[in-house]
């Protein structure tokens, strides 16, 4: 099995492959994943992180799944290759964006996260959850609803999350690392997106460019999380 995320991953891709990966691996079932370029820095906390590959050029599959992903494209050079060397492919994602590419579609866009999807494809299919993948798994929920504040989370989502923590993942850590954790880099990035702030019609808008990045020697996969911060404003 081979199983890829979307670029530039964010808390739900990252969470939801190593969900699925580390509860395949604890079956007994041989799991590669990848993501193009490096998982971001505050999401390296997670069990089995350091087994993604940045790249695939070799290997056959028999299930490539693709985690998190609106559309072929978004699964990157990674995604390509795994695509093309693999027998069948799952398309396992919430978007409602989604366009429904993929041999076998399990795509549920009342899901607040692709990892929802996740924790009920194991569960129906009688697949244990363990410890390390119930980490990834709830993280991936938390980022995806900021701690569980988006408008989509019902009581089920808060049903799965206590049977995740009940299963070992500690809310507690997850909320801290990847929610109230932020890079210096970042805030550096805000500071020259905040200069071109924008309130129009209700709409609220930052931009950054790709210059700035580089003059600040950034990662531009760097997670920013300014949507959510510009969201917060009461006229927007």
């Amino acid at each position: 099995i081979v199983i890829v995320t979307h670029v530039q991953p964010d808390g739900d891709a990252i969470g939801t492959t190593l969900g699925l990966a580390n509860a395949l691996r604890a079956a007994g079932k041989s799991v590669d994943i990848a993501v193009d370029g490096p998982v971001p820095g505050y999401l390296r906390f997670l069990p089995g992180v350091a087994t993604f590959h940045s790249a695939l050029t070799s290997g056959e599959w028999d299930v490539f799944i693709s985690a998190d992903s609106s559309d072929a494209e978004r699964t990157g050079e990674c995604g390509a290759y795994a695509r093309a060397h693999s027998r069948v492919e799952i398309n396992l994602d919430h978007h409602v964006t989604n366009t429904v590419f993929g041999d076998i579609k399990l795509v549920v866009s009342e899901a607040v996260s692709a990892a929802e999807v996740a924790y009920d494809f194991l569960t129906t299919a009688g697949y244990a959850i363990p410890v390390e993948s119930a980490k990834g798994l709830l993280t991936g929920m938390v980022t995806d609803t900021i701690g569980f504040r988006t408008s989509n989370v019902v009581p089920r989502t808060l049903d799965i999350a206590r049977d995740l923590m009940e299963r070992g993942a500690s809310l507690t850590e997850i909320t801290a690392l990847t929610l109230d954790t932020r890079s210096f880099d970042s805030l550096l990035v805000w500071r020259e997106a905040l200069n071109s702030l924008k309130l129009e019609d209700g709409v609220i808008s930052a931009s950054v460019s790709f210059e700035v990045f580089r003059a600040l020697h950034a990662d531009p996969a760097i997670d920013l999380n300014l949507s959510g911060f510009l969201v917060k404003v009461e006229e927007a």
